[in-house]
């Protein structure tokens, strides 16, 4: 199972590159702290457009605490801590923490495209046998997909697609669209949860 930090930023004018400086520096002390892997990220399309992110992998829940415990002490944490306050760069949200429902996220992924579907935690175990279907129609490891542990929303999944350019994922959507069997999936995904939101994003 992967455990996962999150934070993501909205920019202010002027403050996407000190922003972008920020966000690196950050994921770098997770990975000096544990992380397995981090992402930093720029959504080009839908949901929260022109933000930042920022993700942290961890191998469970406890590594994932103790490494961020231990980072809140490290010098350059607290100094950008420090400056997110007193200079703001960006309008954040989060951290926040997620873990694996199905698969885990490649976070070295060139391209994810996010959907994420509002649903009760009872439907869970029916989603993840949708997710095997699509994934029986679908490239390898194209599908993961992940449940909120610490956050302001808890009824929600999120599903990612990897890809490994933009014209890839173009090219999945085509493909994928035009199937009958895809789309008779999606509708099963539908009677479990409601689709609130989807983005594009690349990874920087």
């Amino acid at each position: 199972m992967g455990t996962y930090i999150f934070y993501t930023a909205t920019p202010l004018p002027g403050k996407s590159s000190l922003l972008e400086t920020r966000i690196r520096t950050g994921l770098g002390i997770m990975a000096q702290k544990g992380a397995r892997a981090t992402r930093c990220w720029r959504v080009l399309m839908g949901d929260n457009a022109g933000n930042f992110g920022m993700g942290a992998k961890f191998e469970d829940f406890e590594t994932a605490l103790c490494a961020y415990e231990v980072a809140m002490h490290d010098p350059l944490f607290k100094e950008i801590t420090k400056q997110r306050w007193d200079d703001p760069a960006g309008k954040g949200v989060g951290p926040f923490m997620m873990r694996d429902l199905y698969e885990t996220i490649d976070l070295s992924a060139p391209v994810h495209v996010v959907r994420t579907y509002q649903m009760s935690r009872s439907k869970l175990t029916q989603a993840i046998e949708i997710m095997k279907e699509i994934s029986k129609i679908s490239p390898p490891h194209t599908l993961s997909a992940a449940v909120p542990v610490i956050a302001s929303r808890m009824d929600r999944v999120g599903a990612i697609y990897h890809f490994d350019s933009m014209a890839s994922a173009g090219k999945y959507m085509d493909e994928m669209s035009m199937k009958p069997e895809f789309q008779e999936l999606l509708k099963q995904a539908s009677n479990l949860g409601t689709l609130v939101r989807a983005g594009f994003n690349i990874r920087m």
